[in-house]
């Protein structure tokens, strides 16, 4: 772009407002972030920078809203500033989170254990029930054992390192020796586990095997390696190709981890993720997964075979440094796991499917692109321009469905999607009354 075409301070500052959506080449995102730089000024106070810049991103309205909601956000229904909305945005898939069983469960933990565990399960949070439900994880997703953790950001944070990086001296591996091979798309946990390891880090293109193929060639043989990807790509609507990733797993003596945190209760015959789906339980060397999606809790987990699990409870540094999970979750959470493995789990599970089904062809019909091939309940609507999704978002809102707009950084610019996330507990005319609200901005935003 030559000097004389750039655009003007005044057209800078309409991209920024749009979500930065039209920054495409490196010259433009240059001066925008120099147009950043002259009204972000000073350091007369320790963090006057940072303060000035979140005013600016408040000013230029493109700073992310947080909603209060006033109700249990896993219910289909939900108060938010005092208005009943559809709730299209909670994880809680097969609306374990406020189910009696659940409640009751939870409840006899919390008379037992109190609220928190008072330490790390290396001290004295390693209350029993917590081996009740390494134990009862550990069969849901069909491993030997599984270490369990207060959130799945610190099991993704925690596993890099531990598995790739020394622990004392140059023992298990040298510092740097190791390779973690990872999909561009895989969740930003992820990310900032890899960025957290001396590993070398390569990236392949999304559910892509020969460029996946091509790069493990280029490693020696002799290097300690990592493949990870998701299990279901929530944003894409779509599961990773698992069982060509653990032939290639196989055939370049790769460790493989899937990161099934949307898998986990919401697919696979009794619930076991992704990894049951395609019929190889047993071939994957980590399972890493959620408790606050189809389970309905809160927390994360490493499943593996015994011997790793060993490995990781000492090596996994949150596992040593942080709070155990408590046990008035892990008392739900057992119960959540009981009933997803169960026949209530299987007719919710087939509910689930049905709501989602329903959707995607309802909006089809509409004349909304959905993202993905229908195989995972997630149905994301394809929106495009991230300033549109945000405004379509909003006017969702207003007609009564909270669905915010999944954008920039989460998936690439341009591509900004609504995500709608149905659950088992929708019923009919929730479903109906998302479509006619679509139906509405569609026109309205001419789409």
């Amino acid at each position: 772009m030559s000097q004389k075409s750039r655009p003007s301070s005044e057209d800078k500052g309409e991209v920024v407002k749009a979500g930065i959506i039209k920054l495409t080449d490196m010259g433009m995102i240059k001066d925008v972030f120099r147009m950043l730089a002259t009204q972000v000024k000073g350091e007369s106070y320790k963090m006057q920078r940072l303060f000035e810049f979140t005013d600016f991103l408040k000013k230029e309205g493109i700073a992310p809203t947080f909603y209060k909601i006033e109700s249990a956000s896993t219910e289909p229904e939900v108060i938010i500033n005092g208005k009943k909305v559809l709730m299209f945005s909670s994880n809680n898939y097969l609306g374990l989170a406020k189910h009696p069983k659940v409640i009751e469960k939870a409840g006899e933990a919390l008379q037992k254990h109190g609220l928190g565990p008072g330490g790390s399960r290396f001290l004295c949070g390693n209350i029993d029930i917590l081996d009740e439900l390494d134990k009862a994880t550990a069969e849901l997703v069909g491993t030997e054992d599984a270490v369990t953790l207060p959130t799945g950001y610190m099991a993704n944070v925690a596993v890099f390192k531990a598995v790739m990086d020394p622990i004392i001296g140059i023992f298990p591996y040298r510092k740097g020796e190791g390779v973690i091979l990872s999909d561009e798309f895989n969740h930003g946990s992820i990310v900032d586990g890899c960025r957290l390891s001396y590993a070398e880090k390569v990236i392949f293109r999304h559910n892509d095997l020969s460029d996946l193929e091509k790069k493990l060639k280029r490693i020696s043989k002799g290097r300690h390696k990592m493949v990870v990807t998701e299990g279901v790509f929530s944003p894409w609507g779509e599961f990773a190709p698992l069982p060509e990733i653990v032939e290639l797993a196989k055939k370049y003596n790769v460790v493989l981890m899937v990161d099934d945190a949307h898998g986990v209760g919401a697919v696979g015959e009794t619930g076991g993720g992704a990894v049951e789906h395609f019929k190889l339980r047993g071939e994957v060397d980590i399972v890493m997964g959620s408790f606050d999606k189809a389970l309905g809790g809160m927390g994360g987990f490493l499943a593996s075979s015994k011997k790793l699990a060993e490995h990781l409870r000492v090596a996994a540094r949150p596992n040593i440094l942080s709070s155990a999970l408590s046990g008035v979750l892990a008392g739900g959470l057992i119960e959540s796991i009981k009933i997803c493995r169960s026949e209530e789990g299987a007719k919710l599970r087939s509910q689930l499917s049905a709501n989602a089904d329903y959707l995607r062809k309802s909006f089809n019909n509409l004349g909304f692109k959905i993202v993905g091939n229908g195989e995972v309940p997630v149905t994301p609507v394809f929106i495009g321009e991230e300033a549109k999704s945000i405004k379509l978002a909003e006017k969702l809102l207003e007609y009564g469905i909270y669905s915010p707009s999944f954008r920039w950084p989460a998936v690439p610019k341009g591509e900004s999607r609504i995500r709608v996330t149905p659950m088992a507990t929708h019923k009919k005319e929730h479903l109906d009354a998302l479509l006619q609200a679509f139906s509405r901005v569609k026109e309205e935003f001419k789409l």
